[in-house]
């Protein structure tokens, strides 16, 4: 895999994760959201959005909202080979440092399902749920913009397949890897009029 079409999409994941601007107002809204696109070198693509959202301000830093996230896997012939998502609730929680900058916790609890081996006899599909805890970085760009940078997080993820074994499957993430750093975007909007 090319390291810079690796570097790209991990930038672009973490669009999704964010969550305060500048200036932000109780009542306003949140938009976010990161899209990902990764050719795997003739072996197939992944394209993804992890996630996209909106949140409602509750005060000046304390944002609560819905998102939902996809990842669907193709192989060199085109074809769907695995497709997985995820919706639910998230809050989060942002310090800001001088006009600029903030430090941003988020929580996320989703519902996850998916299919995998898809096209194989060996396809089965699955449910379950995960949650996840990261810290993001933010710079305010004006206008209700920010760039948000996610480093690390604290995970865990239960699904269980209808398969005839009923395939489980248990992942736990703690730490900093190549999945766990993303950047991406938010944008604020006010739903008060201006006077």
């Amino acid at each position: 895999m090319n390291t810079w079409k690796i570097n790209w999409g991990l930038i672009l994941l973490l669009v999704c994760a964010s969550l305060t601007t500048v200036h932000a107002q109780k009542g306003s809204l949140m938009l976010y959201g990161s899209l990902t696109y990764k050719d795997n070198n003739n072996t197939g693509s992944t394209f993804a959005a992890n996630p996209i959202g909106v949140g409602y301000f509750f005060n000046d830093h304390v944002v609560a909202g819905m998102n939902f996230a996809f990842d669907q896997e193709k192989n060199a012939a085109g074809n769907l080979t695995d497709s997985k998502h995820e919706i639910g609730p998230f809050y989060s929680d942002s310090w800001n440092i001088g006009d600029h900058f903030a430090i941003i916790a988020q929580v996320d609890a989703h519902y996850v399902w998916g299919n995998t081996l898809m096209n194989t006899p060996g396809s089965y599909s699955y449910d379950g749920y995960l949650g996840r805890i990261y810290p993001i970085v933010a710079v305010f760009l004006g206008h209700g913009w920010a760039l948000k940078a996610k480093f690390c997080e604290l995970s865990y993820e239960n699904t269980t397949g209808n398969d005839a074994n009923k395939t489980s499957n248990k992942t736990f993430v703690a730490g900093i890897n190549g999945s766990t750093f993303g950047l991406g975007v938010s944008k604020n909007i006010s739903l008060k009029k201006a006077k």
